[in-house]
């Protein structure tokens, strides 16, 4: 009962502990309820469309993390070291990246724990983490939501590109200023338009990108740039290869764009089950050096 409630508080919501718990919904409140009838005080106040803590819950969360916290640590040391990473980790990924780069990382991670089961849903999309029952995001380039713990797993640098054919139609521009009279692919962000940043000789400059294609799919803008349809600000890491065949020329390569980071974001609280620390540090491990990032 006690990891049920803390798995409740931690998560914010008796479908999302059910989740984590592997167990059903009615599993998780009757939990609730009995823990509640034992202690004589109500720790979570609850409608159709809300939860809310208690007082008197806020105080006993505090006291239980520690407790099962403890109480975890003491069965993985039991079962032994293989037993670290079992169950399952809801994964949300970037549709591009992780198809690349985490991918690959995470079947090595399988094949080296096979008590693991991961539920791995692509999309760019900003998700809910807690709400729809994710226990890692993985972001390239994206604001980290200040209400999620955040964890940095490395960074890539960015390149603006664009395709030899563009460049003899309509230019090469020789400062970032200019860049607001080309035909911009932009990469929509959960923000909106954002400006397109860059330092050089230590000043920073900065352009607002306008142009009749806007998405929010990296692999969609690098099509549409081979294809010579304008100007994109894309990874190293998804336009290297095309720049080093000629598909691709850079732009403006004495300024430097802003590294986009790579973060991996759990939910608030302070305990991370033990299975997502591990995977966190695996990927940290793979993603310091893979190519071109």
């Amino acid at each position: 009962m006690l990891r049920a409630f803390a798995a409740v508080v931690d998560n914010g919501s008796f479908t999302a502990a059910a989740s984590a718990l592997r167990v059903k919904q009615s599993t998780v409140s009757k939990w609730m309820a009995a823990l509640e009838d034992e202690l004589g005080v109500a720790l979570l106040d609850r409608t159709t469309r809300s939860l809310r803590v208690t007082d008197a819950g806020l105080r006993f969360h505090a006291r239980v993390q520690d407790v099962v916290s403890a109480y975890e640590t003491a069965v993985t040391e039991a079962r032994g070291d293989s037993a670290i990473l079992s169950g399952t980790i809801r994964v949300s990924l970037p549709v591009v990246f992780g198809r690349l780069f985490v991918v690959p990382l995470l079947a090595r991670l399988l094949r080296q724990h096979e008590g693991l089961e991961l539920d791995l849903v692509f999309s760019d999309r900003y998700v809910r983490l807690v709400d729809e029952g994710f226990d890692v995001a993985l972001r390239v380039g994206t604001a980290v939501d200040s209400t999620l713990r955040a964890h940095v797993l490395g960074g890539s640098s960015r390149r603006l590109v664009a395709s030899p054919g563009y460049v003899r139609g309509h230019g090469a521009p020789e400062r970032v200023a200019e860049l607001a009279y080309h035909e911009c692919l932009v990469l929509a962000s959960a923000q909106g338009r954002d400006a397109w940043r860059f330092k050089a000789a230590g000043r920073t400059h900065r352009v607002t990108p306008r142009g009749r294609v806007r998405t929010n799919n990296s692999e969609a803008a690098l099509t549409l740039a081979r294809g010579g349809m304008g100007v994109a600000l894309l990874a190293a890491w998804l336009v290297d290869a095309d720049i080093r065949a000629g598909r691709l020329v850079q732009l403006l390569p004495d300024f430097e764009a802003p590294r986009a980071p790579i973060h991996a974001l759990t939910a608030p609280g302070k305990r991370v089950p033990a299975r997502v620390v591990a995977l966190l540090e695996h990927l940290r491990a793979g993603l310091q050096a893979p190519p071109n990032v």
